[in-house]
C-alpha cells in the first residue's frame, strides 16, 4: 500500500512538473514573440474595424400576413381531412411558391427596376435573392398561421416600397388564382349539370315511351311478384287455378280408370260378376239385376240340397239365373263404356288445361322479361335523376363560392411594411468582437508555429540540449548589442 501511494504521488508530481514546463514554455514563447503577436493582432483588429465601418448597411422591411382556412363552399376545393395542421402547412408552402413566382415578381421588377423584355428574368432573380418568406421563429410551417414577407435593400425607404409592392402583387395574384379556381369550378359543374340533365331527359323519355307502348301489359308487369298477404293476382292467380283444376281432374281420372279396371275384370270373369260400388250409382237397372241375381242364387242354393240337377224346376231356375247374369254383364259393359267416355272427357279437359297452363307460363316468362326491361329503365332513370340533382347542388355551392369571393377570408395583411429604423445587417459590433477574438487566436497560433520551426538557441536549456555543455551563466543585453541586433 505504501509503495502504491508513493507511486501515485510520484506520477502526480511528474504531471504537475510537466504542466509547469508547458506553461513556462508558452510564456517564454509569448513574450519572446510579443512583437509579432502585436502586429498580427492589431492587423486583424484594424481590418475587422475597417470592414465593419465600410460594409454598406442593409435594411429589411417586412409585411405580416395572417392565414385562416375556413371550410370551402367550392365542391372541387373541399377537403375531408380533419388534420388542420397539415392543411395549414401545405397551404403556407403553396403561398411561398406563389410569392416567389414570376406572376407576383414580374410587376415589381417592371415597376422598380425598369426591367425590359430582355433582362426581366435577371431582375426577378435579383428580387428572389433578396426576398425572404418565412413564419416567425425560423423556417418552419408548423404551429403558426402567421408568415412574413421581407425584402432587403440598401435604402430603408426602397426596401419598404418594394416589400409593399410585393405584398400588393401577391394579394392580387392570390385573388386572381382563387377567382380562376372558382370560375373553373362553376364552369365545370355548369357543363356537367347540363350533360346530366340531357341524360336524365333521355332516360325519362325512354321510360315514358315504354310505358305508352306496353300500356296494356303494364298492369300485369306491375303486379308480377308484388302480391301481398299470400293473395295472388293476374297471371299468377290464373296459373294457380289451372294447376289446381288439373290436379283435381287428374285425381278423378285415376278413380275412373281404377273403376274401369275393376269392372272389366268382373265382366270378363267366369263367375257371377261383382258390381263395384262406383257402378252402383250408374242406374237402377244394374241394382235391380244385381238384386235379382242374388235372389236367384239364394233360391238355387236352397233347392240344390233337396233336388237333383235334372229336376226341371232347378234347371229353369238355373237358366233364369244365367240369363240374369248375362243381362248384368251386359249392363255393366254399358256402364263401362260410359266410364270410358267420362275418362276420355277428363283427359280432354286435362289436355286443354295443360295448353292453358303452357300459355300462361309463356305469358309469365314474357311478362317477366318485360318487367326486367321496365325495372332497368326505371333504375337508369333514377340514377340519372340522382346524379343530376347532386350535380345541381354542387353547382349551387360553386355559384355561392363564386359570389362570396372566399379568397379574401383566407389571407389578411396584418402589418404593412414600414421603413426600418435601423439596418438589418451588418452587425458591426459582432464583426469587431469576432476580429478581436480571431486576431488573438491567429497571432498566438502564428507565434507558436514560427517558434516550432525556429531551431536557434534561445534559452539556457537549449545550450545543454544542442551543445551538450553545462550552462555557466548569462550576460545582460547592452544597448549597443541591441542596436546591432
Amino acid at each position: 500500500m505504501m509503495n502504491e501511494h508513493r507511486s501515485t504521488q510520484s506520477i502526480q508530481s511528474n504531471r504537475a512538473g510537466q504542466m509547469q514546463n508547458v506553461v513556462r514554455e508558452f510564456m517564454f514563447i509569448f513574450f519572446d514573440r510579443l512583437r509579432m503577436i502585436r502586429i498580427i493582432f492589431l492587423s486583424f483588429v484594424v481590418l475587422c474595424v475597417l470592414l465593419a465601418l465600410l460594409l454598406p448597411s442593409v435594411y429589411r422591411a417586412t409585411a405580416k400576413f395572417s392565414l385562416s382556412i375556413p371550410q370551402s363552399l367550392d365542391p372541387l376545393q373541399q377537403e375531408n381531412s380533419y388534420d388542420y395542421r397539415n392543411r395549414t402547412t401545405r397551404f403556407l408552402r403553396d403561398q411561398k411558391e406563389l410569392i416567389f413566382s414570376n406572376r407576383v415578381l414580374e410587376p415589381v421588377a417592371a415597376k422598380f427596376f425598369e426591367a425590359d423584355a430582355k433582362n426581366v428574368s435577371k431582375k426577378i432573380e435579383k428580387i428572389r435573392r433578396d426576398l425572404v418568406v418565412m413564419p416567425p421563429k425560423g423556417e418552419t410551417y408548423e404551429g403558426s398561421t402567421i408568415f412574413y414577407v421581407s425584402y432587403e435593400d440598401g435604402s430603408p425607404e426602397r426596401s419598404a416600397e418594394v416589400t409593399g409592392a410585393i405584398a400588393e402583387s401577391y394579394l392580387a395574384a392570390f385573388s386572381e388564382v382563387a377567382r380562376e379556381r372558382s370560375d373553373y369550378s362553376y364552369e365545370f359543374f355548369a357543363a356537367q349539370t347540363g350533360k346530366l340533365r340531357e341524360a336524365m331527359s333521355r332516360r325519362e323519355k325512354e321510360l315514358r315511351d315504354y310505358e305508352t307502348k306496353q300500356a296494356s301489359a303494364l298492369v300485369e308487369i306491375l303486379n308480377l311478384g308484388t302480391s301481398s298477404d299470400s293473395k295472388e293476382v293476374g297471371l299468377s292467380a290464373l296459373l294457380t287455378q289451372a294447376n289446381q283444376k288439373h290436379y283435381t281432374l287428374q285425381e278423378e281420372l285415376a278413380g275412373v280408370r281404377s273403376t274401369i279396371a275393376a269392372a272389366e275384370g268382373e265382366v270378363n270373369g267366369s263367375g257371377i260378376p261383382v258390381v263395384p260400388p262406383e257402378l252402383e250409382g250408374g242406374g237402377s237397372a244394374i241394382i235391380m239385376l244385381q238384386n235379382k241375381v242374388a235372389q236367384l242364387q239364394m233360391e238355387l242354393n236352397e233347392m240344390k240340397p233337396r233336388f237333383t240337377a235334372e229336376y226341371e224346376l232347378v234347371q229353369q231356375l238355373q237358366e233364369t239365373l244365367d240369363l240374369n247374369i248375362g243381362l248384368l254383364r251386359e249392363e255393366m259393359r254399358r256402364s263401362l263404356r260410359s266410364l270410358e267416355i267420362e275418362a276420355e272427357a277428363l283427359e280432354a279437359q286435362m289436355r286443354q288445361i295443360e295448353e292453358i297452363t303452357a300459355q300462361i307460363n309463356s305469358n309469365l316468362k314474357e311478362t317477366a322479361g318485360e318487367k326486367s326491361v321496365y325495372e332497368n329503365l326505371r333504375q337508369e332513370f333514377r340514377i340519372a335523376r340522382d346524379a343530376y340533382v347532386n350535380s345541381r347542388s354542387q353547382l349551387e355551392q360553386a355559384r355561392l363560392s363564386l359570389s362570396l369571393s372566399q379568397d379574401r377570408q383566407n389571407i389578411t395583411l396584418l402589418d404593412k411594411p414600414m421603413p426600418p429604423a435601423k439596418p438589418y445587417s451588418p452587425n458591426r459590433l459582432l464583426i469587431i468582437v469576432l476580429g478581436i477574438v480571431a486576431g488573438l487566436f491567429v497571432s498566438i497560433g502564428t507565434a507558436l508555429t514560427v517558434d516550432h520551426f525556429d531551431h536557434t538557441i534561445k534559452k539556457p536549456e537549449d545550450i545543454e540540449y544542442y551543445l551538450g555543455a553545462p550552462f555557466l551563466g548569462s550576460m545582460p543585453r547592452t544597448s549597443g548589442e541591441a542596436n546591432l541586433r
